[in-house]
């Protein structure tokens, strides 16, 4: 029964569809806010600062990233407050949240035989700079590539200094040796001319498998972070050859984590039902390597939209004592002419609170 309903799961994993850009689900026209999972969002600090930490989605699941201070109303036991009565300001993210993304890149034998290389890299390099940015906004990235070896290599561990993360895409530019025969003079490189491809088989399940679990490691090792999550983006030219591990064993294992995924795929060898399955948030097919570009950019909005969607709102109460309850009302444009609303309550005590509140 084991088998069956593990086989099942993978099965239905194959089903699902998530091209690129497309809505994963239908739901409500509205907006949802949320507080991150098992941290209480509200904090209250003399003489009367109050703090709200949330995260803004669509109510079917689409991140909502640059609202400013004036899409947020602030509410008081029902009855909207007076910007003349307290300071108030919204900050995009703070440094209560982290999103770590991992980049997989597909370096076998086929992508440096077929002269991809240099594309991969340049769109590699956007992703970088778009996810990073100039700035240490909360964002970290790690670079590993794979061929047909068991594990994947690191590339780039996880780091949020853009220049560090271009120069382990540079370093990709050394070459060792230009034929194989060269090779056979390094114990640990065997085919593949260049010590970017060893095996030049592709082991594609195995790497994913395995990067899902140093995401899930990452994560697991900030525990003082309100908010955390991972994004696997996997590139790859083709379908997985080494069998080291099956592709019912990897769609079973993607299946368990909250990590999410995203897949590009370049050329006609690779199976769009296995990318769309393992792709659950997002999957770019590219038929040449010079559109590659274009699908990173992609992945790195929609990688920059999650990490974007969560505010710290700060305001200073006008209440000075007792229990009373806040509420955050946010708007946001939707198609057309229409407007996206939701909110989020809780509760504060005010005992103690004084006049002379700065933020």
């Amino acid at each position: 029964m084991e088998h069956i309903s593990r086989h099942a799961l993978a099965l239905a994993s194959l089903a699902l569809v998530a091209c690129g850009g497309a809505p994963l689900t239908a739901g409500p026209r509205c907006l949802s806010l949320n507080a991150p999972e098992g941290v209480d969002p509200l904090a209250v600090s003399l003489p009367a600062r109050v703090s709200l930490f949330f995260s803004v989605d669509t109510c079917d699941g689409a991140p909502v990233a640059g609202l400013t201070a004036d899409a947020f109303e602030v509410q008081e036991d029902g009855k909207p407050l007076s910007a003349l009565e307290s300071q108030r300001a919204v900050r995009p993210k703070g440094q209560r949240s982290r999103l770590s993304s991992l980049l997989l890149l597909d370096l076998s034998g086929s992508v440096l035989r077929a002269g991809d290389f240099p594309a991969l890299k340049e769109a590699a390099r956007r992703y970088v700079s778009r996810v990073l940015g100039p700035r240490d906004d909360g964002q970290r990235l790690a670079i590993y590539t794979f061929d047909g070896r068991e594990e994947p290599q690191l590339l780039v561990d996880f780091t949020g200094d853009v220049a560090a993360a271009q120069r382990g895409l540079d370093s990709l530019d050394a070459v060792e040796c230009s034929t194989n025969a060269q090779c056979a003079g390094f114990t640990d490189r065997r085919t593949c001319a260049g010590w970017r491809c060893v095996d030049d088989s592709t082991n594609l399940n195995g790497a994913v498998v395995h990067a899902v679990e140093r995401l899930e490691r990452a994560l697991e090792a900030e525990p003082l972070v309100a908010w955390k999550e991972g994004a696997l983006v996997v590139f790859t030219d083709g379908t997985d050859q080494a069998a080291r591990v099956s592709t019912f064993d990897m769609l079973e294992r993607t299946a368990r984590t909250t990590v999410r995924r995203f897949t590009v795929g370049l050329g006609s060898e690779v199976d769009p039902k296995v990318l769309a399955a393992l792709g659950r948030d997002g999957t770019w097919p590219v038929a040449r390597a010079n559109g590659l570009s274009d699908a990173f950019d992609q992945v790195a909005a929609r990688v920059t939209a999650r990490a974007n969607r969560f505010y710290l709102l700060e305001y200073c109460s006008p209440r000075r004592s007792g229990q009373h309850t806040v509420k955050v009302v946010a708007r946001a444009p939707g198609e057309g002419a229409e407007t996206l609303v939701g909110g989020l309550s809780r509760t504060f005590d005010a005992t103690g609170f004084t006049s002379g509140c700065e933020l």
